[in-house]
């Protein structure tokens, strides 16, 4: 059961809906089927009381031998229901982290981030490193999933399009010097400018842009929730530019 039964963020969205497979009577089967060639996972019922067991462990390393057949396992179906014991498992580390960095790196969005801790999650119970690995593996398996998480943090956060900001994401911050503020929306003309040359953006996506992030337009209400969720993906596709041109100046 989740313990945030009206939290709406990311996770606990994840959360209920992964739950709710686990819990429904159909996948029962299925999910023994899929455990049943490895000998200490097949003795559980259903993979909702092999995650039940494994909380209880809490980590400890009495849950190396189970963790490591769910890894086994997991590479005969990635993607599946190991995935899903993975994450309903270490969702206290990911909340964790997701916090974490928050707190760190205002300016990025919760949704990104707890999206970008999902994916090193994933790829970590995907690697061929862990799978070498025989003791203290859910240690291994939090530690690199808050490792990953806090090192693409820190590249959002030198993007020119990662702007300071309060805990709204599309509130102005105001403790920015009048200089700061100038070389800011300098850099970030120059990159529009650049992105709408290569084709990326369109002259009207740059006017919006422009509009929103550099004169104001999210402090005084011109934007609407679906149009402030165009422009959130138009943004993360521009920072994906960004990254992949960083040292070329755009």
């Amino acid at each position: 059961m989740s313990e945030r039964p009206n939290c709406h963020c990311p996770l606990c969205l994840v959360e209920r809906k992964l739950r709710a497979e686990l819990d429904d009577p159909y996948n029962h089967e299925r999910h023994r089927t899929f455990f049943w060639s490895a000998p200490h996972l097949g003795v559980f019922p259903t993979a909702g009381d092999l995650l039940s067991h494994l909380q209880s462990l809490n980590g400890d390393s009495t849950s190396d031998l189970l963790l490591r057949e769910l890894l086994e396992t997991r590479i005969l179906s990635p993607g599946g229901v190991a995935d899903s014991v993975f994450i309903l498992l270490f969702l206290p580390a990911l909340h964790s982290t997701v916090r974490r960095v928050r707190k760190r790196y205002p300016a990025l969005f919760r949704e990104d981030i707890a999206q970008q801790a999902l994916s090193a999650l994933l790829a970590c119970v995907a690697s061929t490193r862990l799978r070498e690995r025989h003791t203290y593996l859910a240690f291994a398996i939090a530690r690199d999933l808050r490792r990953a998480t806090f090192e693409w943090a820190e590249r959002e956060a030198r993007s020119p399009l990662v702007a300071p900001r309060s805990d709204d994401p599309l509130e102005m911050n105001s403790s920015e010097s009048a200089g700061e503020s100038f070389e800011r929306a300098a850099l970030l003309r120059h990159f529009f400018g650049r992105a709408v040359e290569k084709g990326t953006i369109t002259p009207g996506e740059l006017d919006l842009l422009i509009h929103f992030k550099l004169e104001g337009g999210a402090e005084n209400g011109a934007f609407s929730n679906a149009e402030r969720q165009w422009l959130k993906r138009l943004i993360g596709k521009l920072r994906r530019l960004a990254r992949g041109n960083s040292g070329a100046h755009l």
